[in-house]
């Protein structure tokens, strides 16, 4: 089983690879590129399963992190990929995944001081 502190800093590095692509990139642009779609798409998916098996051993999980929604996403990624709304997905990795990464932070942070 891996540290909790490997899981979160999984998610963190995963999440601001989900940003990279989408920096500065048009929602138009975004759509054109398969390939930076599915590598967006993918890096949402592994922040997904780290967090989810993060909170299950978190004694007591940050309200500040989405965990249910974050969970959903990575249901229709995986499982419901004929869903994929491509807008939002552009919009979690430029607006939501940077601000994320600084939540995990924050919790790893507050895990190796405890």
């Amino acid at each position: 089983m891996r540290p909790l502190a490997e899981l979160l800093a999984d998610a963190c590095d995963h999440a601001r690879r989900a940003a990279r692509p989408v920096e500065g990139a048009e929602l138009s642009g975004f759509v054109a590129d398969a390939l930076c779609r599915d590598a967006v798409c993918f890096c949402l998916v592994v922040v997904a399963e780290a967090c989810n098996e993060a909170a299950k051993r978190l004694p007591r999980v940050p309200a500040e992190i989405p965990w249910a929604q974050i969970k959903g996403m990575r249901n229709i990624l995986v499982h419901e990929c004929w869903q994929i709304d491509d807008e939002i997905v552009y919009n979690v990795a430029r607006s939501e995944a940077v601000a994320l990464a600084g939540h995990l932070d924050r919790l790893i942070g507050s895990l190796s001081s405890s």
